[in-house]
């Protein structure tokens, strides 16, 4: 097997689900990589679970050689933990009161700022229900090295894809601004917090206001104005929605 060493059951579905969508092959070379899926078009599909910044290599090789190509990056709107002896015995299963948004997700992309958005280029955030499953330790030896300076009493073996949910589709600068909420013409992070409050948006989405403008304002997407004096940075809209 390609390129699959170590990959998460959340990785690997989402593999052959989209694979499956698209009719595309999975684990295929391109170049010095090995890609995901390529589907019958030549569009490349990464499924990017963690560290984004770890592709943008792949994606400017792409953009550059003018081929189609999409990242899906999972946000995991519910998860469930399970824990499990080092003999694979089922001790706890609970909901875990973390959880990821749309709004939250952003901060993901922020190594790509520089590449979006890109004619070329299709970002799909999906929304998932995952199960991490742990496994309680009793000697710091049995930790991957990686986790050995860590005081937690186990580790994560697993992540698995128990069921997607919405996908949320960015291609032009857009469909990235359909993110805000209705705002003045000019406009500041408390403008953006105040308006993601609603009740319509996630709850918390207010929390990410100055990631979502440091994001936009390096997408090009918005412009900060000049300096006005005040305390408060403010923005404005680049292209008409």
């Amino acid at each position: 097997m390609i390129n699959t060493y170590n990959e998460s059951n959340l990785h690997f579905s989402l593999k052959e689900y989209y694979a499956t969508k698209t009719g595309g092959k999975t684990e295929v070379p391109y170049k010095k990589w090995i890609c995901d899926i390529i589907t019958k078009k030549n569009r490349i599909i990464e499924i990017q679970t963690a560290n984004i910044k770890s592709i943008k290599q792949k994606m400017q090789s792409a953009i550059s050689d003018k081929i189609d190509f999409t990242l899906v990056v999972p946000i995991v709107a519910q998860k469930r933990i399970a824990s499990f002896t080092k003999d694979n015995v089922l001790v706890s299963k609970r909901k875990s009161p973390k959880s990821e948004n749309l709004y939250s997700a952003l901060k993901k992309i922020f190594s790509l700022c520089d590449i979006l958005p890109n004619k070329f280029i299709t970002l799909i955030f999906v929304e998932v229900y995952t199960t991490e499953e742990r496994v309680q330790i009793t000697h710091k030896n049995q930790l991957a090295p990686q986790n050995k300076k860590r005081k937690k009493s186990w580790y994560k073996s697993n992540e698995i894809l128990t069921e997607i949910k919405t996908e949320h589709i960015f291609t032009t600068a857009k469909t990235f601004l359909n993110l805000l909420p209705p705002l003045p013409q000019e406009f500041s992070s408390k403008e953006l917090s105040l308006a993601l409050k609603k009740s319509s948006y996630p709850k918390n989405a207010f929390k990410e206001a100055n990631a979502i403008l440091w994001l936009f304002h390096k997408m090009n997407i918005i412009q900060k104005l000049p300096d006005r004096r005040e305390r408060r940075i403010y923005y404005k809209v680049n292209i008409l929605k």
